[in-house]
């Protein structure tokens, strides 16, 4: 039996239930009809034959363009062609809650690459029927700033990873939950259970979000980039010109040192300056205090409002 979910516009297919994900309604998805299937299955994961092309903790990128991502304690997950997801449970098996964190976070990042769709590091909100990417590296506060958003009425369209397509503008949807740490789901008062761990061993939980998940892909109205300051009081907001948007959305690709095993960094290159292009990005200095949260979702909602801004 197999279980059929959509991802960022692709119809994946499992042999283990992924609960996290959002089932499959049996519409039309983005691509030819012999390449939108993506396979996840379950079976031991020997470590591979052949040249590593770059290796990083936790990451092999192979010479062929297979990926390897493997943990200290024996969970290793294959990714394949773009098209396959071979899932290494290790000796002590994974929860659902596990398994959707690999599955959806790394997994789909190296499918991502490998079918030359570079995923931007960003929780991406619908916010009067467009959308805005909160982007940065792990840690600047982007899924708390995107919970805070929805507790003002904005809607989730996904976390941590976003598939914008350059060429029309949109964004694809992702699953209906976001990651938060303990700090910041007891702001929201958000109940953390034990089974909705993102890892057993980190204090960080799933957070449903279905009853505000938007489902249909919506068109990009800008990417603001996150970056805390120390001592800051107030979020301060600077527009890029186009030059330095491209640069500035190249850096925060998620996991581009596969797209630079894949092929050379092209294609991330080409996604970074294609939609730099199309779609304004602001680099927005916030205050690192949680209590500001509003002060900082006010300019956010200001700027998709304004529009998005104009491209430099």
């Amino acid at each position: 039996m197999t279980y059929d979910y959509r991802l960022y516009g692709w119809r994946l297919r499992s042999e283990r239930p992924l609960p996290f994900l959002r089932p499959d309604d049996g519409g039309p998805v983005t691509e030819t009809a012999d390449s939108d299937v993506i396979m996840v299955r379950f079976a031991p994961v020997p470590l591979p034959e052949g040249v590593v092309e770059r290796s990083r903790p936790a990451i092999d990128v192979l010479a062929d363009g297979r990926i390897l991502l493997q943990t200290p304690d024996g969970v290793r997950l294959l990714v394949e062609a773009g098209r396959l997801v071979t899932v290494d449970t290790g000796p002590g098996g994974l929860t659902d809650a596990e398994l959707h964190s690999y599955v959806s976070g790394p997994a789909a990042s190296a499918l991502c690459h490998q079918r030359g769709q570079p995923p931007l590091h960003a929780a991406v909100l619908a916010i009067d029927g467009v959308g805005v990417a909160v982007a940065g590296d792990s840690g600047v506060g982007k899924s708390t700033t995107a919970r805070a958003l929805i507790q003002r009425g904005a809607r989730l369209l996904t976390d941590d990873q976003a598939v914008i397509d350059p060429a029309s503008g949109l964004v694809h949807p992702g699953y209906p939950s976001l990651k938060l740490w303990t700090a910041s789901a007891e702001v929201f008062g958000d109940a953390m259970e034990q089974d909705l761990r993102v890892r057993r061993d980190l204090a960080k939980f799933h957070m449903p979000q279905l009853h505000v998940f938007q489902s249909e892909p919506v068109p990009l109205a800008a990417v603001l980039v996150l970056r805390p300051e120390p001592g800051r009081t107030a979020p301060a907001l600077e527009q890029l010109t186009r030059p330095e948007a491209a640069a500035l959305l190249h850096r925060v690709i998620h996991r581009r040192e596969s797209a630079a095993a894949l092929d050379g960094g092209r294609a991330a290159f080409r996604w970074a300056t294609a939609l730099a292009q199309r779609t304004p990005v602001h680099l927005l200095r916030r205050p690192q205090d949680l209590g500001r949260l509003d002060a900082l979702c006010t300019v956010i909602e200001g700027v998709v409002r304004a529009g998005g801004g104009q491209a430099g």
